[in-house]
């Protein structure tokens, strides 16, 4: 069933379009506290979280307003293209095979062209010809 504008509201608190059900279920996995690295003090912190009650609110008050469109950010676009990308996976694959691909090669193009996306997105430089993990980037840098 196709979601329709009275199933969808733009949450600006994360800067998408959710449904009721993705909405209850990230504010139910939110109640989850945690620390992150505040690099200038080089420690970990609490982070701030508003309460499960008051993003409750925030939700009953976006669905019981009407539908109102709102623009994604670049981020949230780049994010939503790439989340539809892994799930065309499979269809991706077939395809490659269907044009003479092994299937090893086929998963390798897929790959391969996630990350282009990747780098696109964050306007990354190609990566170097046989590189394949981030740590050998660092490899010939250093002098003897």
């Amino acid at each position: 069933m196709a979601t329709t504008e009275e199933e969808i509201r733009y949450w600006p608190r994360i800067g998408m379009y959710v449904n009721r059900k993705f909405a209850d279920e990230w504010i139910e996995r939110l109640g989850i506290t945690g620390r992150v690295l505040d690099d200038d003090i080089e420690e970990f912190v609490d982070v701030d979280s508003p309460t499960a009650e008051e993003l409750e609110g925030e939700i009953e008050e976006l669905f019981e307003n009407p539908f109102e469109e709102a623009e994604l950010s670049t981020e949230n676009e780049a994010i939503m293209e790439l989340i539809k990308f892994e799930s065309d996976k499979k269809a991706f694959i077939l395809s490659k095979k269907d044009e003479g691909m092994t299937l090893d090669e086929a998963k390798k193009a897929y790959e391969e062209t996630k990350g282009d996306l990747v780098r696109e997105h964050l306007d990354l430089p190609e990566t170097p010809e046989g590189v394949t993990h981030a740590s050998q980037l660092d490899e010939g840098d250093e002098e003897e």
